[in-house]
């Protein structure tokens, strides 16, 4: 078997979860590979929505302005080496598999042993450190305080806390306030902040987590103004006024709120970086199923929500940018999602749910999936595959071609999707 697949193939397998923490895994891996995190200048970003959005905002800006660049993020949708970049090119499949068999064959104590994240996280920060990156952008997995990235013994450069809604709550609680909470354990001493738009209660959480903090927000701006240097801060207040020139390159209203995060990040990490040059870079990013339109005819849209407030901005972004129109939504879901509400933020502008199983374990059943939209008054087929769901998506379309499709319920769904219209 080819080496590279087959150490995907080991590393895929391995477990999610660990007996230990992921910070406790990674500060005792991390040692063991010549903590490689030892004097990077790390961006670290956590959140529920729009972490992914700003990691890729601030590494494009960085790349744009001349700074080697490592991005590390999650999850991947067709390859595994989506996670590990430099300068937005994916790690190659050699050095992938040179790096993962250096982390693979640390000696670890059962009770530490590394999860399929901690060693993604083991060969990113291998390989950046091999490459000189100049600065490094870390999205957090699950949470924050627990989190994997948070074992670095480097203090980033600055923190970046994005919007926080429900997601993971059996393991990071059952209300906002308490998942801020866990987000908020990226934050250290010394550590410059930067608070995305959030509601009053969670800015509050966050907030008494920190003493030196930036909201960026337009209706919360007096610390903004007291405390930042003019020419960034002017960027990522104008984003938010809706300057033309400031317009994110990713689809719905909330990319302004991600893109003024990423601005004051730059400001905050000392990077000096040019605006317009920042610009010119953050321009030029394409971050796949984020409210992403492969098509015009028909209308086609793939995005990888998968949690109420993720679903929310799909629908929203839907709504002003098709008002009246009506879509085919193609479904796929795991089991452990709010799936209902979900369903409940999509079925106005619904014309019919086509459900599919998802290629991975945790994925709910296409004929429950289906039940479930029934169960709300919404038309609900259930498919035995992506094929046959973009077949009959078709179809449909041919018959109303006033119709939209739109792919959506899960990341690992979205992927399917695009590995199946690749080149159609």
């Amino acid at each position: 078997m080819n080496a590279y697949i087959d150490t995907v193939n080991k590393i895929e397998n391995m477990k999610r979860f660990g007996n230990k923490s992921g910070r406790e895994v990674t500060e005792k891996l991390l040692p063991k590979i010549g903590s490689p995190d030892k004097g990077m200048k790390i961006f670290h970003i956590a959140g529920t929505n729009g972490k992914g959005s700003v990691a890729m905002y601030i590494a494009a800006a960085l790349e744009a302005n001349g700074y080697k660049t490592g991005l590390f993020t999650s999850p991947h949708l067709i390859t595994i080496r989506e996670r590990i970049q430099v300068n937005r090119e994916y790690i190659s499949e050699d050095d992938f598999t040179r790096l993962a068999e250096q982390v693979l064959s640390v000696p670890m104590d059962e009770e530490y042993a590394p999860t399929f994240f901690d060693i993604c996280l083991a060969i990113a920060l291998l390989y950046f450190k091999e490459q000189n990156c100049d600065y490094v952008v870390l999205e957090t997995g699950l949470g924050g305080r627990l989190d994997s990235t948070r074992g670095i013994s480097e203090t980033p450069v600055v923190g970046v806390i994005t919007s926080i809604g429900f997601d993971h709550t059996a393991i990071l609680g059952d209300t906002l306030e308490k998942i801020a909470g866990e987000k908020a354990g990226i934050i250290r001493e010394n550590m410059p902040m930067v608070f995305a738009h959030n509601l009053p209660s969670v800015i509050r959480t966050l907030e008494s987590y920190t003493n030196g903090y930036y909201e960026c927000d337009e209706a919360y701006d007096k610390t903004v103004h007291d405390s930042v240097s003019a020419p960034l801060i002017m960027a990522s207040m104008k984003a938010q006024l809706r300057d033309p020139s400031m317009r994110p390159p990713l689809l719905g209203e909330f990319q302004y709120d991600n893109l003024s995060a990423a601005f004051a990040a730059l400001e905050f990490s000392e990077s000096h970086a040019d605006v317009d040059r920042a610009m010119e870079g953050i321009r030029t990013v394409k971050w796949p199923a984020r409210i992403q339109k492969i098509s015009d005819d028909p209308l086609f849209i793939v995005d990888g929500s998968h949690n109420p407030q993720g679903v929310k901005a799909l629908s929203d972004t839907l709504k002003k940018a098709y008002p009246g129109r009506k879509f085919i939504f193609l479904m796929a879901a795991m089991a452990d999602k709010d799936v209902k509400h979900m369903i409940g933020r999509t079925k106005s502008i619904a014309a019919m749910y086509l459900c599919v199983k998802a290629d991975n374990p945790r994925s709910m059943d296409a004929e429950t999936l289906a039940g479930m939209v029934r169960d709300v008054g919404a038309e609900a087929r259930a498919m035995r595959s992506i094929s046959d769901a973009l077949t009959l998506a078709m179809e449909l379309h041919e018959q109303d071609q006033s119709l939209g499709l739109v792919a959506f319920g899960s990341l690992y769904f979205a992927g399917e999707i695009l590995e199946n219209v690749s080149g159609n």
